[in-house]
């Protein structure tokens, strides 16, 4: 249910929305934010159709989003947000857990992303930076930032390295179909398959089948 704020604030504050599955985390971040006089508590919200809800009622200025406030991908509900909410700023709360998804999340539209045990005048500074129209991340994400940027990069020169019949191989030994299978399907010698099989294993730099596939799904080259 929704809480509102309680209280007077200036006509020109930041008008923030909370937006967690916790309510004792959220009554936290409630307390230290409702003594900023140019921040405002509009509401909380406990799950995603009551943040989509608040949101469209109230138009904050600023969202404190928890990642996992969804079962399925934060991401994903990262974006569906910023389709529907442009104007609004997204403040990501993540966990240890989610830094793979660092980089996805600020290519979604994330404003800013903070650590959940981060200190107070880290995520007023995250919220103040975020409204003000600039980018805001934790000094701590950069290194991680910096990692899956260049992550992404090598995975693109890999699938460029690849060629059409090489792409079509790893899919199939993703599906876990042996040589032969595979040398039946494209209707090419095993052979041949086996020169691809270890063309693919080179430009990847895996040893083996599982790894292979393991690097294939993790880079969006085939789908689990």
């Amino acid at each position: 249910m929704a809480v509102k704020k309680r209280g007077k604030k200036t006509s020109s504050g930041i008008r923030v929305l909370i937006a967690d599955h916790y309510p004792f985390f959220r009554r936290g971040l409630r307390t230290f934010i409702e003594e900023q006089p140019d921040l405002e508590i509009v509401a909380e919200a406990g799950d995603i159709d009551e943040l989509l809800h608040l949101c469209a009622e109230l138009r904050p200025n600023i969202v404190l989003l928890d990642l996992h406030l969804t079962d399925s991908s934060g991401v994903a509900l990262i974006s569906t947000f910023r389709e529907r909410f442009p104007d609004v700023g997204l403040v990501v709360f993540m966990t240890p857990d989610d830094e793979g998804s660092l980089a996805a999340c600020i290519a979604s539209g994330a404003g800013g992303c903070i650590m959940k045990n981060a200190d107070p005048p880290l995520v007023l500074n995250a919220i103040r930076t975020v409204s003000a129209g600039e980018h805001w991340l934790q000094r701590e994400m950069t290194g991680t930032v910096f990692r899956e940027l260049r992550s992404v990069v090598e995975a693109e020169r890999v699938r460029a390295s690849l060629t059409s019949r090489e792409t079509e191989v790893l899919k199939l030994v993703a599906e876990g179909l042996r040589n032969s299978d595979i040398a039946e399907r494209l209707f090419i010698s095993e052979r041949t398959v086996k020169i691809h099989v270890a063309n693919i294993f080179s430009k990847l730099q895996v040893r083996d089948r599982v790894q292979a596939t393991r690097y294939a799904i993790r880079n969006g080259m085939v789908f689990a």
